[in-house]
C-alpha cells in the first residue's frame, strides 16, 4: 500500500515562464536535503491559466516524480489555487511556495523539527527575507512570540510573508480567500490569513536559521497589483477581537 508522505509542498505557477525552473531546483534541494533526514515530499503543483513556456519548463523538469502532483486550472487566483492543491494534497504538513521564490536547504527540515517540538498550533516562517530583482533588501520577521510582535500593528502592515508551514489541517480549517486583484476592494490574501488563524488560537513563528528569497518586480506582481487597485484586507475575526 502506498503510504502518503510527510509533506506536501504547495507550489502555485502562472506567467513565470523560464524562471520556474531555479524555482523547482530550489524546492527539490530541500526535499532531497529533508529525505536524507527522513522527511518525503511531494509537490502539488498548480499551472493555473499558464502560458505555453511556463508549461513545458514545469512539465519537463527533471525535479517533477511520477508521485507528484500537477493541475491544470483556471481560477487566476492565487489563493483558490492554493486551496485546490491543499485539498488534494497527501501530506500531514503543508508548505506553500511561490513559483519564482527560492528557498534555504534547510527550509522543510527545520519547520517540521520546529512544529514537533512547539505541537500543531504553531505556523512556522522563515526567519530571513532577502528581496532581490526590482529592488535589494534583507529583514527579519517576527515570532508572535517574540517582544517585537504588536497585535494592533496588523491593522496596517503584514508581519509575515505568503511562504507558510504548517499542519494540513490548519489550512483545510482556514482556507484562503479569493483576492482577485480589482475585482471587489479586497486583497492580500496572505495577510488577511495570518489574522485569521491567529484569531482561530494558532501561532505564527520563526523557523531559526532559514530564509526566503523573494523576487521583486516593477510589474506583474500580486502584490503591487493590490496596492495599485488601493486594495484593503478583509475584515477578519482577530480585528473583532483587538
Amino acid at each position: 500500500m502506498k503510504q502518503n508522505p510527510d509533506v506536501s509542498a504547495v507550489i502555485t505557477f502562472h506567467k513565470e515562464g523560464v524562471l520556474a525552473h531555479p524555482t523547482l531546483t530550489s524546492i527539490e534541494r530541500c526535499r532531497r536535503y529533508a529525505e536524507l533526514q527522513g522527511i518525503s515530499t511531494e509537490f502539488v503543483i498548480t499551472l493555473d491559466n499558464p502560458d505555453a513556456e511556463t508549461v513545458r519548463v514545469v512539465r519537463s523538469h527533471p525535479a517533477i516524480r511520477s508521485t507528484d502532483q500537477i493541475h491544470d486550472v483556471a481560477y487566476r487566483d492565487l489563493s483558490l489555487c492554493r486551496n485546490h492543491a491543499i485539498e488534494h494534497a497527501n501530506g500531514h504538513y503543508i508548505g506553500t511556495f511561490d513559483g519564482d521564490d527560492y528557498f534555504s536547504k534547510n527550509w522543510i527540515v527545520a519547520c517540521i523539527e520546529n512544529i514537533r517540538w512547539s505541537g500543531e498550533k504553531s505556523i512556522f516562517h522563515p526567519e530571513l527575507m532577502v528581496a532581490f530583482g526590482a529592488w535589494n533588501a534583507y529583514w527579519w520577521q517576527v515570532d508572535q512570540s517574540d517582544e517585537h510582535y504588536r497585535p494592533h500593528s496588523l491593522v496596517s502592515m503584514n508581519f509575515w510573508n505568503a511562504c507558510a508551514f504548517a499542519a494540513r489541517s490548519v489550512f483545510r480549517e482556514i482556507p484562503y480567500t479569493i483576492s482577485r486583484p480589482g475585482e471587489c476592494g479586497f486583497g492580500f490574501e496572505d495577510w488577511h490569513w495570518n489574522c485569521e488563524t491567529i484569531a482561530a488560537g494558532y501561532i505564527h513563528r520563526l523557523a531559526r536559521g532559514t530564509a526566503r528569497f523573494e523576487r521583486r518586480k516593477f510589474s506583474g506582481s500580486l502584490n503591487v497589483a493590490h496596492q495599485q487597485n488601493a486594495a484593503i484586507v478583509r475584515p477578519s475575526a482577530f480585528f473583532d477581537k483587538l
